[in-house]
């Protein structure tokens, strides 16, 4: 047994290693046996053709435990092309030493080569595999599976198959009969919208992100080189954002507010951004990529409103061109119903979901990505991203091999849809990743955006030509509970909700609420974006600091009374000193509330206004009800009567009522006096009618 376990062991670790060299999707099962891995770092040509070279270089990795003598790779072919999509995942998510169903290849004359002789663990070899195009025996057009095999001694002396990568070979030659699909590249520019209402960047994210080099500033040069094959999907609050940093911004870093030092580089992002787009569509996603469906939940629909119909605005401002802005793009791919119903009332007529959210309801070939979606105002568009693209899109690019592994699948997707039986001409695909805050690798994307153009099966179009393809009736896929979890939170949208009762009460006093308001509103859509989904911590952070900044606003104009006032009778004035510490005047209301209310009787006192800076003293008329001590909080109120505020406290004391106990006693000790006299009186009277009889009786003797 323990020999049979140490027989085992290079197998099984091979086995693991071997997991993350798989293409696509990132999660497919590990290689079982192996004990090599292959990784294939450059596949060439894009786009190969009769009289080229094929050529595949990289490495293999001993991944055992044990050294292994006499390695070598050689090429693999299918012997005939791929007709299903559904092959490519069996090809993708079979382990690598299985077969992947009745998928099978086998080797290529002639394309073996020795790496090694002498192969360590741990140790990789370099390998280069070229070979002539009319070398392989490639029978007709269309997506054959090709792979990498290496090859080494075994423990039994005999030279077997020691690990294998798999990825796949579009073949049109020249003159192959195929009908070209149109595919529309839907290009988000999005990020993560962090500033707060002062403009203030919670950190350096964004600046970073349009420096050369950065995400945005890479899928901007990328799509400035193939404006025919791309269509511009903006988030006008980057747009705004870009520009705020141009135009110089403060950033906190490590807990301190510092002045930001990369304008320069936002200044030439715009700059080349408006020549990028001049004389295409842009088209403008809601503000801030407002998590529409989570704000609906909680009763925020005005704000969903006010992002969309106030995003054209900020992006024709930036960018100096007329910009569309009815489209919106569904985070997760799926919409609820009464959200859809909400963003179409909202003048939203486009709709970018994932293919899966609308599936074909009797169809034996891949659609056009162009659906009609039901509203209650009416059918809209619904844009779908072809969910195999996407998942190619979103596999992983950590290394050059992931990277290659992810273009030849998304390649092998298109060229087999392209190959469908029975599909008609004149399809167009929608291509664009699942989260339009991307970070793809550049490497990937030129190549891709590349082959949409050269590609003989393939041709770039856009968001308009898509829309005007054929349409196929389609079943709606249900939200599901898990995409609903996914939203933002009902409490942290709750507290947005708070915040905006607070804001509302701010604006209500100001003399100039135009000052105020606006940033602050715009801070708190930035707080629904649907971004922070994936970043709840600093979704968290910014609207800490937003409310932060509005429990500033809000104490700046307060009560400075305190203390206790005594009434003469059982009514009197309050003298009431306001101060605003402001920069801008505002005008507000005062009441005094009684604890319990039974016991005062007050009217409100509206009108007052206080200059920035400055302290007002008034007189509120009250009446005390009752002898004790009255605790009696004075509140500040908006124009409309809504309570503004902390209030202060103060103390009533009414002497009214110890008067009246004066004269009670008083009153009572004269009665006391009165009753004691007419007492004696009587007793003096009784003594004397007793007395006077005796007296007679002894004179009559």
């Amino acid at each position: 047994m323990p020999r049979l376990t140490r027989a085992l062991a290079p197998i099984i670790f091979g086995g693991i290693l071997i997991g993350p060299f798989v293409g696509a999707p990132a999660h497919a099962a590990p290689a079982v046996g192996s004990v090599i891995n292959v990784v294939v770092d450059a596949f060439t040509p894009l786009i190969p053709t009769r009289g080229d070279l094929l050529r595949l270089t990289g490495r293999v990795v001993n991944s055992s435990t044990q050294p292994i003598e006499q390695v070598s790779t050689r090429l693999a072919l299918s012997l005939q092309p791929l007709v299903e999509r559904r092959q490519l995942s069996e090809v993708a998510n079979t382990p690598l030493m299985a077969s992947p169903g009745d998928i099978s290849v086998s080797p290529v004359e002639g394309s073996s080569i020795s790496v090694d002789e002498l192969l360590r663990p741990g140790e990789e070899s370099p390998f280069e595999i070229v070979i002539p195009i009319s070398d392989l025996p490639l029978s007709s057009p269309g997506t054959y599976v090709i792979a990498v095999e290496a090859l080494g001694n075994q423990s039994d002396g005999s030279v077997g198959l020691l690990g294998i990568q798999r990825t796949f070979l579009p073949w049109f030659p020249k003159g192959a009969d195929v009908t070209p699909i149109g595919l529309a590249w839907l290009w988000p520019l999005a990020d993560w919208p962090a500033r707060d209402a002062e403009g203030t960047l919670l950190n350096d994210g964004t600046p970073l992100s349009l420096a050369p080099g950065g995400r945005l500033a890479n899928l901007l040069s990328i799509a400035a080189a193939n404006p025919v094959a791309v269509t511009w999907i903006a988030d006008s609050e980057l747009l705004q954002a870009a520009s705020d940093i141009a135009n110089g911004y403060q950033v906190l870093r490590d807990g301190e507010l510092v002045v930001g030092d990369r304008s320069a580089s936002a200044r030439a992002w715009i700059d080349g951004l408006r020549t990028a787009v001049r004389g295409s569509i842009v088209h403008a996603l809601p503000y801030a990529d407002i998590d529409a469906s989570a704000a609906r939940r909680v009763g925020l629909q005005t704000d969903v409103v006010r992002a969309i119909t106030r995003s054209p605005v900020i992006a024709e401002r930036v960018i100096e061109q007329p910009v569309e802005g009815r489209i919106a793009w569904a985070p997760a791919g799926r919409m609820d119903k009464r959200t859809a119903n909400l963003l179409a009332e909202s003048g939203i007529d486009r709709l970018i979901l994932s293919s899966e959210a609308m599936t074909p309801e009797v169809l034996g070939f891949t659609p056009s990505g162009i659906a009609d979606f039901g509203t209650a105002v009416g059918s809209i568009d619904a844009i779908l991203l072809d969910a195999g693209l996407t998942s190619a899109l979103g596999a992983r690019q950590r290394t050059k091999g992931e990277v290659v592994l992810a273009r030849q699948r998304f390649l092998a997707e298109t060229a087999i849809i392209a190959t469908e039986p029975g599909a008609p001409a004149g399809r167009i695909l929608a291509a664009g990743p699942a989260e339009i805050r991307w970070h793809p690798d550049v490497n990937l994307l030129e190549s891709l955006l590349r082959a949409t153009s050269q590609a003989p099966w393939l041709q770039p179009a856009n968001l308009e030509e898509l829309r005007r393809a054929a349409r196929t009736p389609r079943k709606r896929a249900t939200y599901g509970t898990g995409i609903v979890a996914a939203e933002l939170d009902a409490q942290f949208m709750s507290r947005i909700k708070a915040a905006e009762s607070r804001l509302d009460r701010i604006t209500a006093i100001l003399d100039d609420p135009s000052a105020v308001g606006p940033p602050y509103a715009a801070a708190l859509l930035r707080a629904q974006s649907s971004a922070w989904r994936g970043e709840p911590s600093v979704g968290d952070e910014l609207l800490d600091s937003i409310n932060a900044g509005l429990l500033k606003r809000t104490t700046s104009v307060r009560v400075l009374s305190a203390g206790t006032v005594i009434f003469s009778g059982d009514s009197g004035r309050v003298p009431v000193t306001i101060a605003n510490d402001g920069d801008q005047g505002v005008t507000v209301g005062l009441a005094l509330v009684g604890q319990p209310g039974v016991r005062l009787e007050s009217q409100p006192l509206n009108g007052i206004h206080v200059d920035p800076g400055k302290k007002v003293s008034v007189d509120l008329e009250a009446r005390v009800i009752g002898g004790e001590p009255l605790s009696v909080s004075v509140q500040i109120l908006t124009p409309s009567g809504s309570r503004y505020g902390s209030p202060a406290t103060i103390s009533l004391i009414s002497t009214a009522y110890s008067r009246a106990a004066g004269w009670v006693v008083a009153l009572a000790f004269a009665a006391l006096a009165v009753f004691v006299v007419i007492g004696i009186t009587r007793r003096i009277r009784r003594t004397h009618a007793w007395r006077s009889p005796k007296d007679d009786g002894s004179q009559a003797s």
